[in-house]
């Protein structure tokens, strides 16, 4: 597959409602064109992609309008690899200005972390 036709949005699959969130079932085609060069030999999720679709999914599902991740924390527990679906929990948590996000595949979590939903006055 040639680099043009290579995707870069995140193939959601399915959108489940929770209690303050979605969880979204995302598809991992090889083709996807962050496994490209991401690592020759043994592709893997970049951590940056991980974020930028926490971010942009919440914006999207949860009308959070962060727009850009600026004050974050993340965890990287485990490479994702393409192929298969991972399941991404997105949550506002209760009584704070975060978003909470874990990326999972079946109950093992491969990443997790949060993002300010607003800056600090």
């Amino acid at each position: 597959m040639s680099d043009a036709a290579a995707s870069t949005g995140p193939d959601v699959r399915d959108v489940r409602s929770i209690p303050d969130g979605v969880e979204l079932a995302i598809a991992l085609p090889d083709t996807l064109a962050y496994f490209q060069g991401h690592f020759p030999g043994r592709p893997v999720l970049p951590g940056v992609v991980q974020i930028d679709w926490a971010v942009s999914l919440a914006d999207r599902y949860l009308g959070t309008a962060i727009g850009a991740a600026r004050n974050f924390q993340v965890k990287f527990r485990s490479i994702i690899p393409p192929g298969g679906t991972i399941t991404l929990v997105l949550r506002r948590a209760a009584g704070d200005r975060r978003l909470l996000f874990e990326f999972r595949r079946g109950e093992d979590v491969l990443s997790s972390g949060s993002v300010r939903l607003e800056d600090a006055a």
